[in-house]
């Protein structure tokens, strides 16, 4: 996937960028564009669904310190421990 783009002249279709989409005087899109960010230059045409932003961090479970793999027991079991002390459950 590319960085940056200047469009200068006429795409349709879907246009996905990690990083900037110029476009230009002259330029035209249609269809969508997902870019992390967006100039719209005077001049131009858009008829697109636009998405606009950094793209979505990872949500992958966190490893434990000890670099053994993530289990759901792993980091539950002691929350559960601690909210049972909290509300004296002990």
């Amino acid at each position: 996937m590319v960085k940056d783009v200047v469009l200068t002249g006429k795409f349709e279709g879907d246009l996905h960028t990690l990083g900037r989409l110029t476009v230009a005087p002259g330029g035209a899109i249609i269809g969508s564009i997902d870019a992390g960010a967006l100039v719209l230059e005077p001049g131009n045409l858009v008829q697109a669904r636009v998405k606009v932003g950094p793209p979505p961090k990872s949500r992958g479970k966190a490893s434990p310190p000890d670099g053994t793999p993530a289990t759901e027991g792993f980091w539950s079991s002691g929350l559960r421990k601690l909210k049972a002390f909290a509300l004296g459950r002990r």
